[in-house]
């Protein structure tokens, strides 16, 4: 079923651009876990980690909300 809503459109598009960002970066955290033995590198993680946490949550909320309203409409 195609969606006629242009801007739902676009919101799903960008949902997925995001997740694939973050997958991304979770990927580089990965590779670069082993060889990184320099704390600046270990806080850059962290860093990188607590940013998925949180864009994950808060795309997770955006999406319940879409399907709470789309299913009012």
């Amino acid at each position: 079923m195609t969606n006629t809503n242009p801007t739902a459109d676009l919101s799903e598009h960008l949902a997925r651009l995001v997740y694939e960002l973050l997958d991304a970066h979770y990927d580089t955290a990965r590779l670069v876990e082993d060889a990184a033995e320099d704390e600046r590198w270990d806080a850059h993680l962290a860093y990188l980690r607590d940013l998925q946490r949180v864009a994950r949550e808060l795309l997770a909320t955006a999406t319940a909300e879409d399907g709470a309203r789309a299913s009012l409409a």
